[in-house]
This record gives C-alpha cells, sequence and structure tokens, in this order.
C-alpha cells in the first residue's frame, strides 16, 4: 500500500515536471481560493465558533428589559427590578449586574482614562472566572463602609506594575478614590468591553452614573445596568425565559406606572456580543465558499485541458496491463498532491492576509480572543484543500478512464477531443462565470450602498471639529454646582486656544456609543401616548460647534443657568412628534416634575449611526442639568477654505486641549483626542470592512473566470489548427478567424451570464439587512456586471482568436 502510494507520488512529481507552467498556475489557483477561505474562517472561528474563555460559556446569558408590544429591546434594566429578579428567579445559579465605566486612574506620572466595570460582588462567580492572582470580590466587599477594593486584568497588571506579585494589596487611585487591588485575573478574561479594571460598586448594584452618591436600588424608572446569569443544570433557555416572563407579568401588576408592557428578553451571551457581526462575517465566509468553486473550477478546467493530451498515454499504459482502478488511483494522487501543495501556498497566504484584515475590521471583531491561524484553522484550510483536490480531479479521471484504446491510440498523435469533453470545459467555464457574477453583483450592492450612505448627510458638519471627554470624578466633584463650575471654565480655557472657532460639551456626541433617553410628559397628548425622546445637555456653542443649523428660536444662552426657568431646544422630529401642527416655540413639557420651555428646534442628526433615521431628541442646558461626564467638540476655523488647515496633524493640539484641562485640574484624566471624521469614518468600519472584501473577492473571481475563458479558447485553437488552416487555404480572411473565436467566447460567457444572473436574483435577496437605499435586484448593478463580464470575456477571448488569425495554413497542414 504505502509502496503503491510512494510509486504514484513519484509519478506524478515527473509529470508535474515536465509542466511546470500547469503546476505554477493550478498551485497558485488553488493557493488564491483556500488561503481566502482559511483567512475568513480564522475570523469565523474568533467569532463563532471558538469557546468563550468561560467554564460552561454557554450557560452564560444576558437578562434584560423587553417592551412585550414592539418587542423592542433596551439591553438594560433597572436597579430595583434586577434585584426583584434575582430574588424571585428559580432558572439560574446566580444573577449579578455590571455597568461599563470609563475610569480615571491616577497615578505618579499622568493621569489617564481606561475602559472597565462596575460591578456585584458575585461577577466573577456567575462569570465563572479565577483570578491568576489574589482573589476576586466577596460580599464583606459590597458592605456600607467596606474599604474599596479592585480587580485588575493581566493587561494592566504588567503594564502599571511590571507583572510584580507584590501589587496585591497596594492601593492606587480610581476616580481620586483609594482602591486596594485584591486580585489579577487570567490574560483571556478582559469581559465587558476589554476591561482594564473592575470596582465593586459603593451599593449593592452598580451605582447611577448621573447620581453616584444615591443609593439606586430602589429605581425603577432608570434603566442603566447589564444583568448577567447562569442558568441552572437542566434548564432551558425556553424555560428560564417562561420564569422571568412571569416575573415580569408581576412586578407590572405591583409596579404599573414604571413596568406597563415591559418584559423580560434571556439572550445567550455570545448571540449578544456577535448579533452584529454575525450577518457580515456570514456573507463573507458564503462569498469565499463561492470563491472555492471557481477556483476548484478552473483547476479541473487546465486538468481537463491536460488530460486531452494525456489520452494517448492512458491508453497505452492500460494496453501494456494498467487496470482502471490503478489509474484512477494515480490521476486522483495528482489531483491531491496540487490540492496539498496549493492548500499549504493557501494557509501561507492566509498567515499574510490576518494582518490587513483585522486592520481593515470593526475593533468589536473578537470576542473569545485574538484572530489566528490555529489549529482549528489548519485543519479547515487542510479539509477544504482535500475535498477541492477531489472535486476538481473526478471530472479529469472520469475523462479519462473513458478511454477508447483503439481510437485514442489512433486520435493521440492528432490531440483530438470528443463532443463529450467539449461540452465539460464548456460547462466548467460556464460556471465560472455565473459564479463570478454572483460575486460581482453582490460587492456592486454592497459598494452602491456603501456609497449613498458616505453621501448621506449627518445633519451635522464635521470638518475642523475635534472632541475629547471628561468624566470627573465623583470624589472630587460632588455638587452639580461643582461639576457646572468646572465644564464653563473648561470650555472658555479651550476656547482661548489660537485657532479655536466654537468650543462647547455636550453629554453625548453623535456617532459615539452610548444614549440617554427619557419618558417626558406633553400637554395635549393622548394619555395613552408614551412620550419619550433621546436627551442631552449641551453649552451655548454647542450647535455652531458642530455645524447644526437653527430652525427657529434661539440656541442656549449664557442666562440659562441653575436657578432660572428650565428650558430646553428640542430636535424638528422632536417637534413634529409631540406639537404636531402647532408652533413648538413657547410649548411646555416636563420630565419628573419641573416645567421645560421650548425656545429653540435644531435640525435632526443622525446620533446613532448613518443608516437609522434620527430620533426625537431634546437639548438641556448643561448648567441646568450638570452630568458627571462631557464630551466636548471644539471647532477650529478653516484658513483659506481648506478642508487641510488645521487638521493636516490634529495630535499636534492635543498637548493645547490636555494643557487647558490641566490648568483647572492638574489630575483630571483625558479621553482620546479625535476628529468627528474620525468618528464618522468609524461608524462606516463595518460596511467598509464588508465593502472591500467583496470587492477583492470578485476581482479575483472575475480574474480567475477570465483565466479559465482563455485557457479553453486557447486549448480549441490549438486542436482547430488543422481546420483553421484549411479554412484560410480555402479562402478564409483573419477577421473571420477572429471573429469566429470571439463569437465562442461570448457564447460561453452569455450562457455563464444568464445563469450568473438567475442565481444573483435570487440570493442577493439575501442582502437586504446589509444594504442601504438600494435594492438587492437593483437593475443598474445588475446591467453594470453584465457588461463588464461581456467586456472581460471579449478580452480573454482577443489572444486566442489573434493567435489563430496567425496560422500559416502551410505550416499547419504540414504539421499535422
Amino acid at each position: 500500500m504505502i509502496s503503491t502510494l510512494l510509486r504514484d507520488l513519484r509519478y506524478a512529481g515527473r509529470t508535474f515536471r515536465r509542466s511546470p507552467g500547469f503546476l505554477a498556475l493550478a498551485v497558485l489557483t488553488i493557493a488564491v481560493g483556500v488561503g481566502a477561505n482559511a483567512a475568513i474562517f480564522s475570523i469565523v472561528n474568533a467569532v463563532l465558533l471558538r469557546p468563550l474563555p468561560f467554564p460552561r460559556a454557554n450557560d452564560l446569558v444576558l437578562v434584560s428589559n423587553q417592551n412585550r408590544l414592539t418587542r423592542q429591546s433596551s439591553f438594560d434594566a433597572s436597579p430595583a427590578n434586577f434585584l426583584d429578579w434575582r430574588r424571585r428567579q428559580r432558572s439560574f445559579t446566580g444573577m449579578a449586574a455590571f455597568r461599563n465605566e470609563t475610569f480615571g486612574l491616577f497615578s505618579a506620572d499622568r493621569p489617564e482614562r481606561m475602559a472597565g466595570a462596575i460591578v456585584t460582588v458575585n461577577f466573577f462567580d456567575v462569570l465563572g472566572a479565577t483570578p491568576a492572582l489574589g482573589r476576586v470580590f466577596q460580599p464583606a466587599d459590597e458592605q456600607p463602609g467596606a474599604p474599596r477594593v479592585a480587580v485588575l486584568s493581566d493587561r494592566l497588571w504588567r503594564r502599571q506594575f511590571s507583572a510584580r506579585p507584590d501589587a496585591i494589596g497596594q492601593t492606587i487611585r480610581i476616580n481620586d478614590e483609594p482602591h486596594t487591588i485584591v486580585g489579577v485575573m487570567a490574560p483571556e478574561i478582559e469581559y465587558p468591553n476589554k476591561a482594564a479594571l473592575w470596582v465593586q460598586s459603593h451599593w449593592r448594584v452598580p451605582e447611577d452614573p448621573l447620581a453616584p452618591a444615591i443609593d439606586p436600588v430602589t429605581q425603577r424608572d432608570h434603566a442603566f445596568i447589564t444583568v448577567m446569569a447562569r442558568l441552572k443544570p437542566g434548564a432551558t433557555l425556553a424555560s428560564s425565559r417562561a420564569d422571568m416572563d412571569a416575573i415580569a407579568a408581576t412586578l407590572e401588576h405591583d409596579f404599573p406606572d414604571e413596568n406597563e408592557s415591559l418584559g423580560v428578553l434571556v439572550l445567550p451571551l455570545r448571540d449578544d456580543l456577535v448579533s452584529d457581526l454575525k450577518p457580515t462575517i456570514l456573507l463573507l465566509f458564503a462569498a469565499v465558499g463561492l470563491l472555492l468553486l471557481i477556483a476548484a473550477a478552473n483547476v479541473s478546467g487546465l486538468l481537463i485541458a491536460r488530460a486531452t493530451a494525456r489520452h494517448q498515454e492512458i491508453a497505452i499504459r492500460i494496453a501494456l496491463g494498467a487496470s482502471r482502478r490503478q489509474i484512477l488511483t494515480q490521476l486522483l494522487t495528482e489531483s491531491l498532491v496540487l490540492s496539498v501543495i496549493g492548500g499549504a501556498g493557501g494557509v501561507l497566504l492566509a498567515m499574510w492576509l490576518i494582518g490587513p484584515l483585522v486592520a481593515l475590521s470593526p475593533a468589536d471583531l473578537t470576542v473569545a480572543g485574538a484572530v489566528t491561524i490555529d489549529r482549528s484553522v489548519l485543519g479547515f484550510g487542510l479539509a477544504i484543500s482535500t475535498v477541492a483536490g477531489v472535486l476538481f480531479g473526478l471530472a479529469p479521471a472520469r475523462q479519462l478512464l473513458q478511454t477508447n484504446l483503439h481510437e485514442d491510440l489512433k486520435q493521440g498523435a492528432r490531440g483530438g477531443s470528443t463532443p463529450g469533453q467539449r461540452r465539460i470545459r464548456a460547462a466548467i467555464v460556464c460556471g465560472e462565470v455565473a459564479l463570478s457574477l454572483v460575486l460581482l453583483v453582490g460587492a456592486g450592492l454592497t459598494i452602491r450602498s456603501f456609497v449613498k450612505l458616505q453621501q448621506q448627510s449627518p445633519g451635522f458638519d464635521p470638518d475642523h471639529v475635534l472632541t475629547m471627554s471628561v468624566s470627573l470624578p465623583a470624589a472630587r466633584y460632588q455638587t452639580p454646582a461643582q461639576k457646572a463650575a468646572f465644564w464653563e471654565m473648561a470650555i472658555a480655557r479651550l476656547g482661548q486656544i489660537p485657532g479655536v472657532q466654537f468650543a462647547s460639551a455636550t453629554s453625548r456626541l453623535p456617532l459615539l456609543p452610548g444614549n440617554s433617553t427619557r419618558g417626558i410628559s406633553v400637554p395635549g397628548l393622548p394619555p395613552d401616548a408614551q412620550a419619550s425622546a433621546s436627551y442631552r445637555t449641551a453649552s451655548p456653542n454647542y450647535f455652531r460647534a458642530m455645524g447644526i443649523p437653527l430652525l427657529r428660536g434661539r440656541f442656549f444662552e449664557d442666562g440659562d443657568r441653575e436657578g432660572r426657568s428650565p428650558v430646553a431646544i428640542v430636535s424638528a422630529s422632536a417637534a413634529q412628534r409631540f406639537w404636531p401642527g402647532r408652533d413648538p416655540i413657547g410649548q411646555h413639557f416636563s420630565i419628573n416634575e419641573p416645567t421645560i420651555t421650548v425656545v429653540g428646534v435644531v435640525a435632526d442628526i443622525h446620533a446613532a449611526a448613518l443608516d437609522m433615521p434620527p430620533v426625537p431628541t431634546i437639548y438641556a442646558p448643561y448648567r441646568q442639568d450638570a452630568w458627571p461626564f462631557m464630551v466636548f467638540a471644539i471647532r477650529f476655523a478653516d484658513p483659506g477654505g481648506s478642508r487641510a488647515g488645521a487638521f493636516e496633524a490634529p495630535e499636534n493640539l492635543q498637548a493645547s486641549l490636555r494643557n487647558a484641562i490641566w490648568s483647572i485640574d492638574k489630575d483630571q484624566p483625558i479621553g482620546a483626542v479625535k476628529t468627528m471624521d474620525e468618528w464618522l469614518s468609524n461608524s462606516l468600519t463595518r460596511r467598509r470592512f464588508s465593502v472591500t472584501l467583496l470587492t477583492v473577492f470578485g476581482a479575483v473571481a472575475v480574474s480567475l473566470a477570465a483565466i479559465g475563458l482563455y485557457g479553453v479558447l486557447a486549448f480549441i485553437v490549438a486542436q482547430r489548427r488543422r481546420e483553421i488552416g484549411v479554412r484560410m487555404a480555402l479562402g478564409a480572411q483573419p477577421r473571420d478567424v477572429i471573429l469566429d473565436v470571439l463569437g465562442q467566447g461570448l457564447r460561453l460567457a452569455v450562457v455563464g451570464i444568464v445563469v450568473g444572473l438567475a442565481l444573483a436574483f435570487a440570493l442577493t435577496r439575501l442582502l437586504s439587512s446589509l444594504l442601504f437605499a438600494t435594492s438587492p435586484t437593483d437593475a443598474l448593478t445588475f446591467a453594470f456586471v453584465s457588461t463588464l463580464l461581456v467586456v472581460i470575456a471579449i478580452a480573454a477571448s482577443l489572444i486566442p482568436a489573434l493567435r489563430a488569425s496567425r496560422v500559416d495554413p502551410l505550416t499547419a497542414l504540414r504539421d499535422e
């Protein structure tokens, strides 16, 4: 058995050495198909398949509010509801709550901000994560008056303490409060949101971000915490949902004002982590699957063309006593040798592609670790290359085994092929063209969608606007007056930086993560109408700095401050929704108790994403509602009307921005300084990722199809050399020969295009959720791609056609 295999391998090696050009083209084609698949599979593996770094991760779920009527989920819960859920539930071994937080870490060098979480003390127990050093939180840590403690990530521990074990027990200042380090987590534990550290709450639940000094456990009307739970053995998602639905119904009965129509959603943790990425990743995986089929078809076409020239060789071997089984084994061995070499090249290509893929990908691409070429990816690459080897080797092997000794020994010298062999080659080329059209249509639709999305006005002007976030520590800034005073001084200092046109601040900047909503009471609305709107605080120059147009009324003024009558500016959609057919200026509404007067109406903006419609928004003066965290929006003058100007190197302005803040509080950590253009670009990363890869895959696919078409026509011309010579000897002109060969190429391309159009029409409907303002059956895209393939088919056919037109009749007849 082994000796036979070695003999077949040696024979395959000798065969390929005689055809180095064929070997190089076949291996390169396989490597491209396998490499693209392995690279995308490495992403699929990291996002969808690789286990989360927690014990029994499939038992972890998130529990959140969901409106039973609209099925809209908030993915947050109120503290009081969480405590009732935890006390009454029967489906989970434990429920924990946490809130994402950006902490200020005060150190000797300089203050800095980093991602982390405020958690209940059982957070790590529910997660199933054990510390690599020290301990996690304990029940005593949340008792009133207990010392503040913190758990560090491995990354922060190594950076801040050089991985020294004596970090345990040391004190660090987090949000200007001393915390004792009690534990360090394993490197893979950075949940949620790439957390660098975790702290326990002052209370039994994470504190309210807007009122950290107030016990929030009785709050039901402010949902700001995330709830995680672990299923009991034997419990299922269905049974836990039934359990939580019953609890939600009881809470709605007991607290109708805060829990009306409020149900509960139980969602697997992985589903929550990958819900936004999953459609894009699966689309790309399907696309590279098509690319692999095209590559396999291309290699199969090459092998079939090569097989035609080997009929006499196979006939002689059979005549000398070789069995058909031996011949089949030999042919499949050759195919597998090609696939193994090509597969190895594909894995090397995938390793090279990982870096650019990750750089191009969204920041939240991985949830279970880095995208790497691990054993799973290697196994996948080996599997698909082996399957591809069998697939593209079967048709040529079948063709060669259907040999007629008498005819093949006679026909071998002429190198002819049968009608059946020609039909197989034509079908392969048509299939390649059809699959290429499907990929190109998909790429074309996503490109059109992306272009339209980029042309969508965000409702504000991002040019020459720098942003910077600051979060005030509650221990140092305890009262609203202290917070408001800091923001006012900071805006004044930032406005003094040379080149600044407008300096402003807001609680939530468009296109940045996070949102705040408020339920409002509007006189005149039907009693059963649920009125709510997004809520922002803003300084007087915020709308000028962001380029948000004023439609009616006025902007905020310095006189809109604490102690004065509450006022608000509303968006156009809020004015239309709450005061339809009426002048909104001077109208009143309330949030909880105070009556607020509308003084202005501004244009709608796309706050969450460009592909999401604007929502009703209310803006309040920052001095009448002082938040502990704000984002500065600073517009710089545009010298000479150029987009470049002060923004050729915005990092040069960071020192000025930091110094302006540190002149007020030298210990204040500052968030990343970014331009609004960067935030706008970041919001499109996911779509840019899919558009770029689909375009690349489509280009590779059509290149392979063009190579396949060229190869078939070149082979046909070589076989028809004698016929062409006879025709030209009888008076045929070179133009006639060119048109004949071009006609053959176009016929193959047109058949493939027709089949591809039918496939694309059926399959592109699956893209609907990923498109923006573009129909999945967009006629212009279908027409453009079809025309492009016709042009490419003509180009691929032209060289064989010109070669055929230059055949010398006498030479051709003499050769035959």
